[in-house]
């Protein structure tokens, strides 16, 4: 997600409305995607949420796998990021009036009505997602327990963050580096890189006002120079 907002990708953005909106069902069109743009590993929503249609497309791929120690766990951090951060100013305006962050939206909200069995929410709603935690909370459990089922165990690795590198450099065949193992997503992290998109986004809002502004005073300057022209 982060690569989309900082790249602006807004076909990528179209590309995983539609194929979240469709069950994930274009194969081709996922793989086009990764390797068209070079992409080699992929985190978090949205390529999550076709990760089955992902390992038809890419048969030698390998999935690591997180989980939190509660489902509660989870909903705390999900429901106080994520979850809320576009019903948050400035972010509630941008997404009203920045076209790349309309149809963002349209994304986040097929992800989320996906996540919940195919019921429609949108994330601008009052109460979202309050209204829905217990059905967020039996979601989560239930892709914990499909992720184990459908994935192959040599493909699979259930990372317990607690063990560092150890088990994701096994599994991945590469040597642990010397460096400690990161921490670089926590909520006021999040936050951090959220009001820093934002605020690129109402810069470039103000720079294109201010453009049209300029162009409109020299039309109009323009305009009544031909004027007198015309007159005298």
């Amino acid at each position: 997600m982060r690569e989309i907002m900082i790249g602006r990708l807004l076909s990528d953005v179209i590309l995983w409305r539609d194929q979240i909106e469709n069950d994930c069902a274009d194969v081709e069109s996922l793989r086009d995607l990764f390797e068209k743009g070079g992409w080699t590993a992929a985190v978090d929503f949205p390529t999550v949420m076709c990760y089955e249609s992902l390992m038809i497309a890419f048969p030698e791929a390998k999935i690591i796998h997180t989980e939190r120690m509660t489902s509660e766990q989870w909903w705390d951090s999900a429901s106080n990021s994520i979850m809320i951060v576009a019903n948050l100013f400035p972010f509630n305006v941008l997404h009203a009036v920045v076209p790349f962050l309309k149809i963002r939206k349209d994304m986040v909200n097929a992800m989320w009505s996906r996540v919940l069995g195919g019921k429609k929410v949108t994330i601008s709603d009052d109460d979202f997602p309050q209204a829905y935690k217990e059905e967020f909370l039996a979601a989560y459990e239930a892709n914990n327990a499909r992720v184990r089922k459908v994935v192959p165990r040599k493909r699979l690795l259930v990372q317990d963050h607690s063990r560092g590198w150890t088990d994701l450099c096994r599994f991945l065949n590469k040597e642990v580096p010397d460096v400690p193992y990161p921490h670089s997503n926590k909520r006021r992290d999040f936050y951090r890189f959220a009001y820093k998109m934002a605020f690129k986004f109402i810069f470039n809002v103000v720079a294109a006002l201010g453009m049209f502004a300029f162009l409109m005073y020299k039309l109009s300057r323009l305009f009544i120079k031909n004027n007198k022209v015309k007159n005298s």
